[in-house]
């Protein structure tokens, strides 16, 4: 690789590390993964996808089991999602999504087909 690609893709790397929405993600990434709370609104959003996957399964989508358990995995969903942290997660998620396809776009936009669908 030619040894200027090299350090420009070096500090592009090292630019996106400590961009201020990079740094913001990840130190809300580290409190949403230590925090009691969500935790346990995960792992009930989870037990409520395991047992909605297993009614589809054994009963089909349109039998009243299966409706049940989609509705209390829409509301464990629903809970998670409303919790502040995860909110808070979400929305710096969504700034660092937005920076990310912008340099894809900035990188890659003149060899991507203006046709194609992505």
């Amino acid at each position: 690789m030619d040894k200027e690609l090299y350090d420009a893709l070096l500090k592009l790397k090292e630019s996106i590390e400590n961009d201020s929405r990079v740094l913001a993600l990840n130190e809300v990434d580290a409190r949403l993964s230590s925090n009691e709370e969500v935790m346990k609104l995960s792992y009930k959003k989870d037990m409520a996808v395991i047992e909605y996957e297993d009614a589809i399964n054994h009963f089909g989508q349109t039998h009243e089991i299966t409706l049940k358990a989609q509705k209390k995995l829409y509301e464990a969903k629903k809970e998670l999602d409303s919790h502040p942290l995860v909110k808070e997660y979400n929305q710096k998620y969504q700034e660092v999504r937005l920076m990310y396809n912008h340099i894809n776009e900035e990188l890659f936009g003149r060899f991507i087909s203006k046709n194609r669908c992505a």
